[in-house]
């Protein structure tokens, strides 16, 4: 720099011939030029640039162009900031020192936020005061922006630790991280995208922007990006198509893909609204963070799911109406639901402390013992089906299908239970057999019924169609009990309403026929007896008795005598014809008398006065007869 100092032609500049230069200069130029530190003099009014070789590469493109001009022009970019400090220094007479102190330069037609460590030094001369200002400094840039770099990856952790922490969102990682960003690599907007290895359309998943913008998380056509493939982690894309909204007031954008097997996973992109220079150091920053946030976005994303997965899992566990229990490998109760528990009849803290075998009946137990065992050895789901005792000595019919877990190592760890009470399974089970027994031997006995009645009626009929006609009666009187005893699921009948079916068709809605006494319940064998007694009865009033003309009368009464302990029945007749004592007892009487003492244990008394015929049947309470 001396010699293109001295070779310079400085008459026509306001510095004047060299050789008219005043002592106060030509003894700053000389310890400049002879500094090995960077150093440069400002002169004159309009503070003209001199510097040194240590110098020369400050002002890069500008150099050597800037020798001698004003500082103003020289440094149109950053006299913002400069340009007070040196009216500071030439109008105190008092130096100004700056350390880290950041100025946007243009750098090869971008501007660049650069850092420096600098002072200003007053050159006095005797007479008029400051002359000139003695420049030193060094360029920090890189310090600077190595230690926010460090600093801006240090707070990203801290917000990725903190978006992640147990009840976090997914979207809270992005929330706190992309604000970050883009105050820290002055951005217009940040974004983050899903790209999961696809090449055209990926995922806008989180949206930072410095001021309004329209802009909406969703489906992101790749190409918008300016995609292209990057060879140092980050690629730049300018010169953007504004017929995307996404790229409209962007002239430079940073973007920061992260991959993992050779698959593109997600990206970080940075946007700024003026064309910049993206130093080493942003896109070291980018690609850093691009690469954590990806990694705490997944790790939110997956305890997110979990949790929502838990949640799910804890209200089926809760809320199901079969039992549900979690068991160690000895059996022992871990955590039941409540279901299982009421199905047990027991809290679940209760059995916390038992084993399924524990409360099992103890005919099953050893077999439940050995199925655990087995399970564990073998790894194999099971099913049981056993009685469990609940604290009041009942037994509970129980469904057990069991699953063995395993641990990280794939070990058995515990077991799953799904257990469901099936006792009235087992009960309506027990039931349809002894409806299918009872059916079989009911079966049989009205078919014996029936051949009775046909080889009875057989002997007494006088021809073949009075057999016809009795025997289709009596069949009729059997299949009302019956259809009575099926509405009571072929469990009992009411006395007052049988009496009334099997009596309908002789009168007893015309009122010729009348019914009533205290409420009494038969069984089916009685239900059937009764029901053949009272056809009977009726058959014969109307042959030969009440019914046969048109004024006659019966009535049919009961009453609960003998102290509670009998059921006391009477048949009347009246206004019928003269009755005599026949000369032989038929089928019909014979049914009667015998079906009352052989099927219900009583007695039955037929009077055949000539007023009319008199029934009382005395049976007494059982089983069979129940007084209500």
């Amino acid at each position: 720099m001396a010699v293109r100092i001295r070779d310079h032609d400085w008459s026509s500049t306001p510095f004047g011939p060299i050789d008219d230069w005043p002592p106060a200069l030509r003894i700053a130029l000389g310890l400049c030029l002879n500094s090995s530190y960077p150093t440069a003099i400002y002169w004159g009014d309009d503070l003209r640039l001199l510097y040194n070789d240590a110098w020369s590469p400050i002002p890069a493109d500008r150099h050597p162009w800037s020798l001698g001009r004003p500082a103003a022009e020289v440094w149109r970019d950053i006299w913002p900031i400069v340009g007070p400090q040196f009216e500071q220094v030439v109008a105190t007479g008092r130096g100004v020192s700056v350390f880290d102190q950041m100025l946007p330069m243009d750098r090869g037609g971008r501007l660049a936020e650069t850092y420096w460590n600098y002072s200003f030094t007053p050159i006095l001369d005797d007479s008029t005061g400051v002359v000139g200002v003695l420049n030193q400094g060094h360029e920090t840039t890189d310090l600077v922006r190595t230690a926010q770099s460090r600093e801006f990856l240090f707070q990203a952790a801290d917000r990725i630790r903190a978006a992640t922490a147990p009840g976090a969102r997914p979207g809270d990682v992005l929330s706190s991280v992309l604000p970050l960003v883009g105050n820290s690599l002055s951005a217009l907007r940040v974004g983050y995208v899903d790209v999961n290895g696809e090449r055209d359309v990926g995922e806008l998943r989180g949206l930072w922007s410095a001021g309004a913008d329209a802009l909406k998380t969703g489906p992101l056509p790749l190409g918008a990006l300016g995609w292209r493939d990057a060879e140092d982690g980050t690629f730049v894309a300018e010169d953007l198509a504004d017929d995307h909204a996404f790229n409209r007031g962007v002239a430079s954008r940073l973007v920061a893909p992260v991959a993992r097997g050779g698959r593109v996973m997600a990206a970080l992109f940075v946007d700024r609204a003026t064309a910049s220079e993206w130093s080493v150091h942003d896109r070291h920053a980018a690609r850093e963070v691009a690469d954590r946030l990806w990694l705490g976005h997944e790790q939110a994303t997956s305890l997110w799911r979990l949790r929502e997965s838990e949640a799910r899992l804890s209200a089926i566990f809760g809320q199901s109406a079969v039992g549900l229990s979690e068991m160690a490998l000895d059996g022992r109760f871990l955590r039941v639901n409540g279901a299982m528990a009421r199905l047990l009849g027991r809290s679940p803290e209760t059995l916390r402390q038992v084993t399924m075998a524990q409360l099992a009946h103890p005919d099953d137990r050893d077999d439940i013992e050995r199925r655990f065992a087995r399970a564990v050895q073998t790894g194999e789901a099971f099913d049981l089906e056993e009685r469990c005792l609940r604290p009041d000595g009942s037994a509970t019919w129980a469904v057990s299908n069991v699953t063995v877990l395993v641990d990280e190592g794939g070990g058995p760890s515990g077991f799953f239970g799904v257990t469901a009470d099936v006792t009235d399974r087992r009960e309506a089970e027990r039931m349809r057999s002894l409806l299918l027994a009872e059916l079989n031997h009911r079966v049989k006995n009205n078919l014996a019924t029936v051949q009775a009645l046909a080889r009875q009626t057989q002997r007494s009929a006088v021809d073949l169609e009075d057999f016809q006609t009795t025997f289709n009666a009596r069949l009729m009187a059997l299949s009302r009990a019956h259809d009575l005893l099926m509405r009571e699921t072929w469990s009992s009948a009411q006395l007052i309403e049988l009496a009334a079916v099997t009596l309908a068709p002789f009168g007893v809605a015309a009122g010729r026929v009348t019914v009533g006494g205290d409420p009494v319940r038969l069984s089916p064998t009685a239900a059937v007896t009764m029901t053949m007694a009272l056809h009977e009865l009726a058959s014969n009033a109307q042959k030969y008795g009440a019914l046969s003309v048109p004024n006659g009368q019966v009535a049919l009464d009961w009453t609960i005598g003998d102290d509670g302990r009998r059921l006391e029945m009477a048949w009347r007749e009246t206004g019928g014809p003269q009755v005599s004592e026949p000369a032989r007892r038929g089928y019909g009487c014979r049914l009667i008398e015998r079906g009352i003492v052989q099927e219900l244990g009583g007695e039955a008394r037929i009077d055949f006065a000539p007023e009319g015929v008199a029934c009382t049947l005395l049976v007494p309470l059982s089983q069979k007869v129940l007084a209500q």
